[in-house]
């Protein structure tokens, strides 16, 4: 635990220090507290920063050139493009078996596991209606050098409960690689002074030794200044929107929505079930295909409400 907050104080200080300024931050932080369970995946977060002035900032500018090759914008109708970097500072990913407090592996629980990484993002908004994104991710799996053991039980300490038992059924550490293509198309009606709704279609492919998988999925919005975002921003593999800001001088400064949605998976690897890639581990059967729900409300504030130009986004995922 001290370590993972410890890095990512290290990696603040690397942003202020190098004369690299993000325009964002963003914080995303999930955990099954809020339905009283402890189980399967239970806790991730992710820390990153955003850069879409690279007039500001030429070495963001830089690095979007040079991985832009492998952004994919085929088939997009032209029109204005808004492009952005994500720096994935510092995240982590928690995944327990159904019965953490038994004293022996029971049959047919998952490992306990988790993934600490770092990474980025680079992003192309095309005409406000269709956004592009190219994903590398690079960090460790397994009980250990993930730190999931350390954080999970911190936790725990946190709420006043004992911390999980072990008993050595975990995942071996093991480097874990990811790269992600997402395509989203935004198509929506507006009611006036503001208000509308949304649609946000989307497909993708991840391929890596922690997850391999095809994906397709919708969100659906209402609310005010939809055009400015792309959905709520949650933890890989989860639907997500991205974290994605793009101002609209023709819509409210501030705005909210409530969505829904749906992200089917066709699964070829999940390390958290199908264990280790190189050696032999504890796993479990995966079913190669799932369907995520996903439900909640967005309010958007910008923090420079004179130049409306950044925005937060806190969300509430039921």
């Amino acid at each position: 635990m001290r370590l993972a907050w410890g890095t990512l104080a290290v990696v603040a200080a690397l942003v202020c220090s190098t004369g690299v300024h993000a325009q964002r931050s963003v914080f995303v932080g999930e955990n099954d507290a809020v339905n009283k369970t402890d189980r399967d995946y239970t806790n991730g977060f992710r820390q990153s920063f955003i850069f879409d002035n690279f007039s500001k900032d030429l070495l963001a500018a830089q690095l979007f050139d040079f991985v832009k090759p492998a952004l994919i914008t085929a088939g997009s109708n032209g029109g204005p493009a808004r492009q952005q970097l994500e720096w994935i500072a510092l995240a982590q990913s928690i995944f327990t078996p159904d019965h953490t407090t038994a004293l022996a592996r029971l049959p047919g629980d998952r490992p306990f596991a988790g993934w600490l990484y770092t990474g980025f993002n680079i992003s192309q908004e095309t005409d406000r209606k269709q956004l592009d994104t190219f994903e590398l991710l690079a960090g460790a799996v397994g009980g250990e050098d993930s730190l999931a053991n350390d954080v999970q039980s911190a936790f725990h300490r946190l709420l006043g409960q004992s911390p999980p038992v072990i008993n050595g059924y975990t995942l071996h550490n093991e480097p874990g690689l990811l790269v992600a293509w997402d395509r989203r198309w935004k198509t929506g009606v507006a009611f006036g002074d503001g208000y509308g709704i949304d649609l946000i279609p989307s497909v993708g492919f991840t391929g890596g030794n922690v997850f391999t998988y095809g994906s397709a999925g919708a969100i659906a919005r209402i609310g005010r200044s939809l055009s400015t975002t792309w959905g709520p921003t949650t933890v890989r593999p989860a639907p997500s929107g991205a974290s994605f800001v793009s101002p609209n001088p023709d819509a409210p400064f501030w705005g909210f929505d409530f969505f829904g949605g749906f992200e089917g998976r066709a699964v070829a690897r999940n390390i958290f079930l199908d264990g280790n890639t190189f050696e032999n581990s504890i796993h479990v059967t995966r079913n190669p295909f799932v369907l995520d729900l996903v439900v909640g409300a967005e309010v958007r504030i910008p923090l420079d409400v004179a130049q409306h130009s950044e925005m937060i986004s806190p969300t509430i995922p039921i």
